[in-house]
């Protein structure tokens, strides 16, 4: 039972208890998935290394997080690492459809462009769409971010691991009229 007279920002509630179980859950999964893929090429498993890395580097960022806010009972109000948009959504049904039906209309969209433009142009249009739409980052910021995925693409994808990518429908099309 909790102790009224402990302050907030020292209680130890279940949902801090959820929360940090869980980013140690997928911290767990994260540094196995990174150690499955140790002896695979470097072709098959740079990106799921780089994306066990990062999840590793997000889940313990933001466990960190809720603990040190936890810990020093401040900071509450604000946006954390892994926020999703639909978080926000105060319970209205509407708004929340709306938000689902757009995540997944976006996430076509993102198929439909990497078949039709590649994916080094459709990636960081993604990102940047994502980020100032449901992210509500500032415009320069978000085109920070897609410059960085797509050195992420290029330094990353195509100098080092030499990946193979699809030729896009358009570009063949134009390429057809000259």
């Amino acid at each position: 039972m909790r102790n009224p007279r402990q302050p907030a920002s020292r209680r130890f509630d279940s949902a801090l208890a959820v929360e940090a179980l869980l980013c140690l859950l997928l911290i767990v999964i994260f540094a196995l998935m990174y150690a499955e893929t140790y002896e695979w090429e470097i072709e098959a498993g740079l990106f799921p290394r780089v994306i066990a890395g990062l999840g590793v580097f997000s889940a313990a960022a933001y466990l960190v997080q809720i603990v040190w806010q936890r810990l020093l009972g401040g900071g509450g109000s604000g946006g954390r690492i892994l926020d999703i948009a639909w978080a926000k959504v105060d319970g209205d049904a509407r708004a929340i459809k709306r938000t689902a039906v757009g995540v997944i209309t976006w996430a076509l969209a993102f198929w439909a462009g990497i078949w039709l433009l590649g994916f080094h142009i459709a990636a960081p249009l993604y990102l940047y769409s994502q980020l100032v739409i449901y992210g509500e980052v500032r415009k320069w910021v978000a085109v920070l971010a897609a410059g960085g995925c797509l050195a992420v693409i290029v330094l990353v994808y195509d100098r080092l691991a030499e990946t193979t990518w699809n030729d896009p429908l358009l570009f063949d099309i134009v390429g057809g009229f000259s």
